[in-house]
């Protein structure tokens, strides 16, 4: 994929397309914003810093990885539109699914910090950003291989490189940052972090290899 800016895709000719995306950053913009809608003072906060960031930092971090996260997202999002020539159903159908994911990650987000002990909820977190990460490599992987929309068609390895960066690398890396801070086990930790590097390693291989 490369990088363009925003008006050369406002400029393809595909009234459609561009609704599509408008409409998407729209979705982003608004999620992103909601993950402070829930950001409380600890109660019984004295008004001290030490006390903000010393009871504070359980939902301090889930922002900040969730912000992150939604980042990741639309850029990916934005990267896979740039390079998508016309408008399709199944193209519509898997960014509104996409979408649809983002917008539960205010929620998400607040179930890692409000419901107390216990991994369940960061279970549902990591799944929801598991789903959204392979959504969203479905949709990349539509528009690459089955109709053809994605120009320039780049070669096949490169094209399953992609799929799987956009697909994996987002829960992977997820999982990884919430897992050290819960002290996991080195070796699930070890094995997220390779996962990451061979989809990186992978991306810079195919890259030059079949420019």
């Amino acid at each position: 994929m490369t990088d363009h800016s925003h008006e050369d895709l406002a400029h393809k000719g595909d009234p459609s397309l561009d609704r599509m995306l408008f409409f998407s950053d729209g979705v982003f913009a608004i999620a992103i914003t909601l993950l402070s809608i829930e950001l409380h003072p600890p109660h019984g906060w004295d008004g001290s810093l030490g006390m903000l960031v010393g009871e504070g930092w359980p939902m301090l971090m889930a922002f900040a990885v969730s912000f992150a996260v939604i980042g990741v997202f639309w850029n990916s999002h934005r990267r896979i539109f740039l390079n998508m020539t016309r408008f399709t159903a199944g193209v519509f159908w898997l960014n509104l699914a996409l979408l649809a994911g983002i917008a539960l990650m205010p929620f998400a987000t607040s179930l890692t910090y409000q419901l107390g002990a216990g991994g369940g909820k960061f279970l549902i977190y990591l799944g929801l950003v598991a789903a959204v990460g392979m959504i969203q490599g479905l949709m990349y992987g539509y528009g690459a291989f089955l109709s053809d929309v994605i120009q320039p068609r780049l070669h096949w390895m490169r094209r399953v490189s992609v799929f799987l960066t956009v697909s994996l690398i987002p829960g992977a890396a997820c999982g990884l940052s919430l897992l050290a801070f819960a002290g996991a086990s080195p070796l699930v930790l070890f094995g997220l972090a390779a996962v990451i590097a061979f989809l990186i390693g992978l991306g810079i291989f195919t890259r030059r290899r079949y420019p």
